[in-house]
């Protein structure tokens, strides 16, 4: 196949432009939605702009080490990021040219230690649902406890990811129904949330005091709408996750940071904790939590499960009384 340059857009100008043009077009066709990844492709399209034979354009495994190789004070996570991008490509690229080598992991040495999410436990989520309607007004959020308090309680209670909370407008809710409609999220896979009625509620007082405020809540505007009326940014509702901490006295154990993506974990196992309380077969519940999380499989939702000290207890009582005949305390004399 051959190396045109590329005339779809995207800005590569590397001898292999239109062959990342073609990749990338590719991950779009299979539901990568790629905002950051355009980012790190131009970046390897400049990389190897100066690197690669205009002739005869291969990436050699040197090539791909030089890629890799760590700049200045970068994380080895960075490094990994890279790593996977450019193998990816690599493979990509074999297809037609078998001369293409896609480097191996191990050959790297990236040293990146597993990142484990702080989870919420029981009684810290308790304080942390009191902190979010306690948020204090901010200079030109008047409402920012019922805007941001309320969205930080559908993060913990529905388990949504960010990006899905913040795009939500009035359209997507069913107040009757009590569902959330959450369109072409990850994967552009969209799904229907049911949420409980305590937090249907919440949505409904959100909304009154957001049209007081901001006039008739149209099916198109934000149903977390930011001062001006548009969308919270991100940095913007992590601001006042980091607030609700604080106020709630929800501090980082260890080396845990407290990541506004750990709410999202928080629900998954606080969901299986009650599941565990109720006696039901986990192995029946698992595949509803992964619909319910818009994952793709179980090996995702997996991911967000971990043995918490509530867990752990809970898991401890049901063994107990399903095997605990089996060990009998005796008395050393």
């Amino acid at each position: 196949m051959s190396n045109r340059p590329d005339s779809s857009g995207f800005g590569f100008v590397s001898p292999l432009a239109s062959r990342l043009a073609q990749f990338l077009t590719l991950k779009q066709a299979m539901g990568y939605r790629y905002k950051d990844g355009l980012g790190a492709l131009r970046d390897l399209d400049r990389f190897l702009n100066t690197r690669l034979s205009v002739d005869d354009p291969v990436i050699t495994l040197a090539i791909a080490h030089d890629y890799v190789a760590r700049r200045g004070t970068e994380s080895e996570t960075t490094r990994e990021h890279r790593l996977t991008l450019i193998r990816e490509v690599c493979r990509f690229l074999r297809i037609d040219d078998v001369r293409i080598v896609v480097p191996d992991r191990r050959s790297l040495r990236i040293v990146r230690s597993k990142f484990v999410p702080r989870v919420l436990n029981r009684n810290e989520g308790r304080r942390f649902l009191q902190a979010c309607t306690q948020l204090p007004a901010g200079r030109t959020s008047p409402i920012r406890a019922e805007v941001l308090g309320t969205a930080l309680r559908v993060l913990y209670l529905a388990g949504l990811r960010a990006g899905e909370l913040l795009r939500l407008t009035h359209a997507d809710v069913d107040f009757d129904a009590g569902t959330l409609r959450i369109r072409n999220s990850k994967f552009n896979k969209s799904r229907i949330v049911p949420i409980a009625s305590d937090l249907v509620e919440c949505l409904v007082q959100c909304r009154t005091f957001a049209t007081q405020h901001f006039g008739a809540a149209l099916p198109h505007v934000p149903l977390f709408p930011s001062p001006r009326g548009g969308r919270y940014s991100v940095t913007a509702l992590r601001a006042a996750f980091h607030k609700t901490l604080v106020i709630a006295g929800v501090e980082r154990t260890s080396d845990k940071r407290i990541r506004l993506h750990d709410l999202r974990h928080s629900f998954a196992c606080l969901r299986l904790l009650l599941w565990c309380e109720q006696n039901v077969d986990l192995g029946a519940k698992l595949p509803l939590l992964a619909t319910y999380l818009g994952h793709v499989g179980l090996a995702s939702s997996q991911r967000y499960l971990q043995l918490t000290q509530d867990l752990m207890g809970e898991i401890t009582r049901r063994h107990q009384a399903r095997f605990g005949y089996l060990i009998q305390e005796r008395s050393c004399l």
